[in-house]
């Protein structure tokens, strides 16, 4: 007995490390004021196994200034001790109370974490000189989230709002550039908002660097810097940076020596000769894709069932990664897929349009939610552009995409952050964002799917199809904008069940499934195209005194995962300790 009650006792002393440290979820709403201060104020949702206190390190602050640590949990606030934090306690010293640790460029925000188990912490502090300004406007360079924290955060938000009583903050007086994390950021609804697209790995971050326009602050703090020079030190190492390998300096080289000793028509020799020879090995030779996300050039097998778990992330990620050509017709057909999807699944329904009869209008009757965020904001946006009706009509989505062209140009990159995300947290991505072998294999599954569906109508070795799979057969499909002949062929092999098939997908407008499929996406490749159009002027627009691509130029989008280095705050850890 005496034996079974130490064993009982060792296993209840030892539960607490029996599960992980986490941190869920970081919320932080940051308000700027005019003189370029900041109330910074932060949601910690975790739950801790081990140490006595929980901290968040900041360096490198400059001229930079933390202050008024404020610290609550449960609407209880903890007792602040200023500047004179003690971390050489005990845990029971520490409940319930905050404070500063100062060190020689940067602080430590401390507070004692109480029991282990779960905790909702309120974290609040003051920044001074958070915007600075620099020779022609003000702007912020700072690691809102470190590295290295005790756990990797599943989920963050940053929020930064407009308390300064001037203009609104718009894309056109804002930009934004963000680094560290599969993450996006963006100016909308006059707020700076940061999110990130998954789990943060153990090395992910939030930093970002925000240029704002002459007259919108008057920073409190002058930096003797350049915004150019600033700009400059956080793209080092990104990819806002399109820059060209040694080879590709290499070859761009050998070409203008070519040039200078050939004739204006030795050019065109030259330009003819490349094209022919990537038109050989595309279509003669099928060298159709890139070895390091398939593995391999030419993949000619079939794969019956639904690749990368249904992810059309994942599937637009691997199409506009591993194929070699005529890649912008996936960025078309994206939404197209996810049109269909909705339609098939009975979230959207069908109308015939009585003023065009070559065409039907969509209807968004309730609202819904998804689990992918991507297709839950897709979906809102949608519904949005459908009017008071909630019937997507003609010309509605283009003419709502070209007013809201930097929400809607940004969901081809959003769904490459969310492909490569998915194969990220499956362990199927090497270095250089080449996938691994295992990833190879899946990846090359979604051409062999492709392949399958392309060609099994040709072949008496098909088999039949289960109609519960024809549904993700078909989304997929129209990702590769074959939707409409698969739904023929459906219709030709197997014609009760089809029918049965579109019966229970509530088309009853007299309009056939594939015609449908054509329409679907030929509004959302229009409303894209209508985007992106406003998008290339903008970037025009903005490029003159930014210089780069549009999402290099400021106007928001993914995060650079390289980059960010030398930020104010930036440090390393955090956490339990």
């Amino acid at each position: 007995m005496k034996k079974l009650i130490t064993a009982f006792l060792i296993l209840i002393l030892c539960v607490p490390a029996a599960f992980p440290q986490q941190i869920r979820d970081i919320d932080e709403t940051v308000v700027l004021h005019r003189d370029g201060s900041a109330e910074v104020t932060q949601v910690w949702d975790v739950n801790v196994v081990s140490g006595t206190e929980f901290y968040l390190p900041f360096d490198h602050l400059g001229p930079l200034d933390i202050t008024d640590l404020q610290v609550s949990e449960g609407g209880v606030p903890f007792v602040s001790e200023g500047d004179g934090w003690d971390t050489d306690r005990s845990r029971e010293q520490k409940r319930g109370r905050c404070g500063i640790v100062r060190k020689s460029d940067g602080v430590e925000l401390c507070w004692g974490q109480g029991d282990y188990g779960d905790h909702v912490w309120t974290v609040s502090y003051s920044v001074k000189g958070l915007v600075m300004q620099l020779d022609s406007c003000a702007a912020l360079y700072f690691s809102f989230v470190n590295p290295g924290l005790i756990a990797p955060p599943q989920h963050v938000k940053v929020v930064l709002v407009n308390e300064t009583g001037g203009p609104a903050w718009t894309p056109d007086n804002v930009q934004v550039w963000g680094f560290g994390s599969d993450s996006e950021i963006f100016v909308e609804d006059g707020a700076i908002r940061a999110e990130s697209l998954g789990a943060f790995g153990s090395d992910d971050r939030v930093t970002a660097l925000v240029r704002f326009d002459e007259g919108l602050f008057a920073p409190a703090v002058q930096y003797d810097e350049s915004f150019e020079k600033l700009q400059k030190r956080a793209f080092r190492g990104s990819d806002y940076t399109e820059d060209m390998s040694v080879g590709e300096w290499l070859w761009l080289g050998l070409l203008l020596i070519l040039g200078l000793l050939l004739t204006p028509m030795g050019w065109v020799v030259i330009a003819v000769a490349v094209l022919a020879w990537q038109s050989v090995s595309y279509y003669l030779l099928g060298n159709k894709y890139k070895k390091r996300i398939f593995g391999r050039s030419r993949i000619k097998d079939w794969y019956r069932g639904i690749p990368l778990k249904g992810s059309l992330p994942a599937a637009y990620y691997t199409l506009v990664k591993g194929c070699k050509m005529n890649t912008a017709q996936y960025t078309n057909n994206l939404i197209g897929a996810y049109f269909l999807r909705w339609v098939l699944s009975g979230h959207v329904g069908v109308l015939p349009d009585e003023a065009h009869p070559d065409r039907v209008n969509l209807s968004f009757p309730e609202q819904k939610a998804f689990d992918e965020a991507l297709e839950n904001d897709l979906y809102l946006m949608v519904r949005e552009a459908s009017g008071s009706n909630h019937i997507l009509e003609a010309g509605e989505l283009d003419r709502w995409a070209k007013r809201s062209f930097r929400k809607f140009s940004g969901i081809p990159d959003r769904a490459r952050s969310l492909g490569k995300q998915w194969y990220v947290a499956r362990g199927y991505m090497g270095k250089g964002d080449a996938l691994t072998p295992d990833g190879q294999e899946r990846a090359r599954q979604l051409i062999e799917f492709k392949n399958f569906l392309e060609d099994f109508t040709l072949s008496d070795k098909r088999g039949a199809i289960e109609v519960t799979l024809w549904e993700d057969y078909l989304v997929f499909a129209a990702l590769f904008g074959i939707a409409d002949r698969v739904a023929k062929q459906f219709e030709k092999l197997y014609p009760s069940e089809y029918q049965a098939f579109t019966q229970a997908a509530r088309l009853n407008t007299g309009v056939s499934l594939y015609r449908l499929m054509r329409l679907t996406n030929s509004i959302s490749a229009s409303a894209m195209q209508a985007a992106l159009a406003k998008q290339s002027a903008a970037s025009i627009s903005s490029s003159s005194s930014s210089g780069g691509s549009f999402r290099s130029s400021g106007g928001g989008g993914s995060f650079s995962r390289g980059g960010g280095g030398h930020s104010f705050g930036g440090s390393r850890g955090g956490g339990s300790r």
